[in-house]
């Protein structure tokens, strides 16, 4: 090596170890600098950073050399830090910006960040700490904001705002000071309050209190009496405290004064109204207690003083049962229980309270809980002690009086059902001895006169009942005996029973029964037939002439329960408007004068009514003079959807059967109709008989509803050309004759009102006819009634017993069965009843009541103690609530009323009557219900 060569490794030597000298002073620099100082590479990765960062927030070298700078950081500044380096690579000048940097312990603390981009080496920066900067103005803020917040209380608030000095004198108020007071704030600096503020009726104390606690630099809290400007008296409560400076010495008070004035009024308010409380408690007959949730007496007015002759002071504290009889402590006991388990009801009862000198006093307590903020805190207990000791001697006189009046109701109601009986025993032999007359083959003159009494013994039937009836409901002694029957069935009754009265008086009477009530319902059916009879009774009574309609129909279905809307339209005679409330009205008629052309008790309305009332329904009437009344009834019933309803009838056939209906009557029209309707039957209606002479379109029947019509509808049925002409049924709704007319084999007159068993008693009689039609019964009660009007069904060889001690009845009884072909056994008594039972085979037995020697149910009970199971029949006049009942508790079967009717009397024999010995004369009928059951 030359000379030049070891001179210039010499310099280069030199200018190493001055470049390394030079790399440690800047190393150190860096060390000792606050700053965190980096650089990282164009991607932003670490490659150099200074001790700082470890001391600022935690990082060695080695775990952030080659790492991300934005790992540090969170979103939004990621955002910040790419825009700010963005500018710098595009040559931009970009003053510094402040990111959140996160420690090593997960902490973010603020930096300031400045930037420098080599194209060479990439970005070189640093971190200044600004965190104290950023605590100090977030402090700054909260603090401007909290003295905004207080100034704004303190200038919004309703409460009065007062600062002093620490001498007390004024520095600063309110708004709301100055609103209540009417001194503005310039006005009041520099005084003190209580030369500005304070009066005559300032309460001294208050005074003291507040001048001694300024004085010693003490908070205080008074209520007084202030003054505004214009004199006017307010009431405030004053809460002040001082404000010390760091050395503890007070250098301000400040005082919150509330404007009290409402309250303290309220609060005179109510002492004033305690005070008339007491006045009032204290002078009021009644005693009036509190007591604690153990009966104890808190609270006690001057009554109990007047009344139990004790002090009020030295009653206070005792428990009340201390004052209450015995017998009557465990009512008292029993409701103090009760509400220590919850219970929050008022009670109410009589007790006897036990005054100092031990006498008893009624009275009657009612207890109130009372219960604080929630329900099953009980605070005590209120209780009112009503003095009733009048009232209940008042009520033991009462009592002897009722037991009196109730002793003479039941002795008018037994007397009643004696003078029925007395009544109705010769009656029933008058009614029975008529009716058996009538079918003997007397004179038409003769005739006559039986029917005359049969007429008028059904009037003073009629009569009689609706007196029993009447008396019944007067003695709340009405009951219902709910059981399955036909609605059909129980309205045509009370049709059949008026018919003879309208049809003698040429009245046409039409029953519409719609399709869609059901046939078969449960209530009690006597009770409907005798609306509907008292109806119908007083529609022919005042209607000369023209027509009466019953329409049943349903007005609401709702499950089982439907309404039944019953309306009985006449076109009689009417009914003035102001008489139309007094209708139902006991005894009351239209006309009530004494010349009057119509009679009756007056009492079938008021027992309409009063039936409607038992059951929850209602009845009323639409009249005007001269043109007809209708009275409309509505009546709550049960379907009957028992297992027991039985649907017979032809099963469903290819040809589907049709019917005229021919004529002008537009009521029987709409009334047949519903009654097809509900039949399955199609029908069309016409005017007049139509000329068709095609084949194909001929009825099966045609219905004439007008009977002068006759002649002309049978001419145009002779010009029909066909193999099977069509039956005609005429309905002739004033036909004399009750039974129906076969005029020829194709031609039947229904005679009398329009019912809807006249559609079955037309098929019975025509069937081989009809046969064809497709005929759906409602159920067996249909069938049963077609049986029973076809023909009578004999108990040839059935064994009867009769006891019975009037003579004339047992004379129309025994004609009655012997008429159906029984054995027929009389008894005068009880006792021969029991002996003739005992020693014959008797089938049935009729058991009067009312006998000599032996009633009808001492024997009754003597045969059945003797094992004799044969049905017994009640056979009495009495008609006394409970009776019947009794009838059955003796070991009866049945009952039937005097006067005995012949179907009623059929019907029970065909019931009890042993079933081998019914035979049916009508083997027609027979011969078509074998056919349905092949068909079905």
């Amino acid at each position: 090596m030359n000379n030049n060569d070891e001179l210039q490794v010499q310099i280069q030597y030199a200018l190493v170890e001055k470049l390394s000298n030079s790399n440690r002073r800047q190393a150190k620099l860096l060390a000792i600098l606050d700053e965190c100082i980096f650089e990282c590479d164009k991607h932003l990765n670490f490659t150099y950073i200074n001790e700082a960062w470890e001391k600022k927030l935690g990082y060695s070298t080695d775990s952030l050399i080659g790492s991300n700078i934005t790992k540090l950081m969170n979103c939004d500044d990621i955002m910040h830090f790419v825009a700010y380096s963005c500018c710098l690579l595009e040559g931009k000048q970009a003053p510094s910006v402040e990111i959140q940097i996160k420690s090593s312990i997960g902490l973010m603390n603020w930096f300031e960040l400045r930037l420098v981009y080599d194209e060479k080496s990439g970005f070189i920066g640093s971190f200044y700490d600004i965190q104290r900067h950023k605590d100090s103005q977030l402090l700054l803020t909260q603090q401007q904001k909290y003295v905004k917040r207080l100034s704004l209380v303190a200038s919004h608030t309703n409460n009065l705002v007062i600062i002093t000095d620490k001498f007390g004198v004024i520095e600063w108020v309110n708004n709301s000071f100055e609103v209540l007071t009417g001194y503005t704030c310039d006005e009041v600096i520099g005084t003190s309050p209580g030369q500005l503020l304070q009066g005559p009726k300032t309460c001294e104390k208050s005074r003291k209190v507040m001048s001694h606690a300024v004085k010693n630099g003490l908070p205080f809290q008074v209520e007084t009496t202030n003054y505004d400007k214009n004199g006017n008296v307010y009431w405030v409560a004053i809460d002040a405290n001082p404000v010390r400076d760091d050395e503890g010495k007070v250098k301000h008070f400040i005082a919150i004064e509330t404007n009290i004035t409402q309250r303290v009024k309220a609060e005179q308010a109510m002492a004033e109204i305690e005070y008339n409380y007491h006045s009032v408690v204290d002078n009021i007959p009644d005693i009036v207690l509190r007591l604690d949730t153990f009966g104890n007496l808190l609270f006690i007015n001057q009554a109990w003083q007047r009344v139990l002759h004790s002090s009020v002071d030295e009653s206070l504290g005792l428990p009340i049962i201390k004052f209450i009889a015995k017998e009557d402590v465990e009512k008292i006991s029993s409701t103090l229980l009760d509400y220590k388990q919850g219970k929050r009801d008022i009670r109410r009862f009589d007790i006897r309270l036990i005054n100092a000198q031990g006498i008893n006093n009624w009275v009657e307590m009612t207890l109130t809980p009372i219960v604080g903020g929630y329900e099953s805190d009980l605070l005590s207990i209120a209780a009112t002690l009503v003095d009733i000791q009048e009232r209940i001697e008042s009520e033991q006189i009462l009592l002897e009086a009722k037991h009196q009046a109730e002793t003479l109701a039941e002795s008018k109601s037994r007397f009643m059902a004696n003078i029925s009986h007395e009544i109705r025993t010769p009656l029933n032999a008058v009614i029975g001895s008529a009716d058996i007359l009538h079918h003997t083959g007397l004179t038409s003159e003769q005739m006559r006169y039986t029917q005359m009494i049969k007429t008028s013994s059904d009037a003073l039937l009629s009569v009689l009942d609706d007196v029993l009836t009447y008396s019944r409901f007067e003695a709340q002694a009405i009951t219902l005996d709910n059981q399955p029957f036909s609605i059909d069935t129980c309205i045509e009754e009370a049709v059949d029973i008026i018919t003879q009265s309208a049809l003698q008086k040429g009245l046409e009477v039409v029953f519409d029964f719609y399709p869609d009530v059901p046939a078969q319902v449960i209530g009690d059916h006597v009770r409907i037939r005798q609306i509907v009879i008292n109806l119908l009774a007083n529609a022919i009574k005042f209607t000369q002439h023209g027509v009466i309609t019953v329409t049943v129909k349903c007005t609401h279905i709702e499950g089982n329960n439907l309404n039944l809307y019953i309306s009985v339209k006449d076109t009689g005679m009417g009914i003035a408007k102001n008489k139309i409330e007094s209708m139902f009205m006991s005894f009351i008629q239209s006309d009530n004068s004494i010349t009057r052309k119509h009679g009756g008790s007056g009492l079938g309305l008021a027992i309409c009514k009063q039936i409607c009332d038992v059951v929850g329904g209602d009845i009323s009437v639409n009249s005007e003079l001269n043109k007809g009344s209708e009275f409309i009834v509505n009546y709550p019933l049960q379907i009957d959807t028992t297992d027991s309803i039985l649907r017979e009838g032809f099963a469903a056939r290819s040809k589907k059967p049709r019917v005229w209906i021919v004529g002008h009557n537009q009521i029987l029209k709409t009334a047949l109709e519903h009654t097809l309707t509900r039949f399955s039957i199609a029908f069309e209606h016409y005017e007049i008989c139509p000329d068709i002479p095609e084949y194909d379109s001929f009825p099966d029947a045609i219905v004439l509803t007008d009977p002068p019509m006759l002649a002309q509808t049978r001419e145009c049925m002779n010009t029909y050309n066909s193999l099977n002409s069509p039956c005609l049924l005429i309905l002739d709704l004033l036909g004399e004759s009750l039974l129906p007319q076969n005029l020829n084999d194709r031609e039947l007159r229904l005679n009398g009102p329009f019912k809807v068993s006249h559609v079955p008693r037309a098929i019975s009689l025509l069937e081989e006819q009809l046969f064809h039609l497709d005929i759906i019964f409602t159920n067996r009660e249909q069938k049963e009634a077609l049986e029973s009007s076809s023909g009578l069904t004999q108990l040839n060889g059935t064994n009867v017993l009769v006891a019975e001690d009037n003579t004339n009845n047992q004379i129309v009884i025994r004609q009655f069965l012997e008429q159906k072909g029984c054995r027929v056994y009389i008894a005068s008594d009880g006792q021969e009843a029991i002996t003739k039972a005992k020693n014959n085979k008797i089938d049935i037995i009729f058991m009067d009541i009312q006998m000599p020697i032996l009633d009808g149910i001492s024997a009754t009970k003597a045969i059945r103690k003797l094992g004799i199971a044969t049905p017994i029949i009640a056979l009495t006049a009495n008609a006394i609530h409970g009776d019947k009942e009794r009838f059955i508790e003796a070991g009866m079967n049945d009952y039937l009323a005097k006067p005995i009717v012949s179907e009623t009397l059929y019907l029970l024999l065909d019931k009890y009557a042993p079933k081998q010995a019914i035979e049916s004369k009508h083997l027609k009928l027979t011969r078509l219900v074998q056919v349905w059951e092949k068909l079905s």
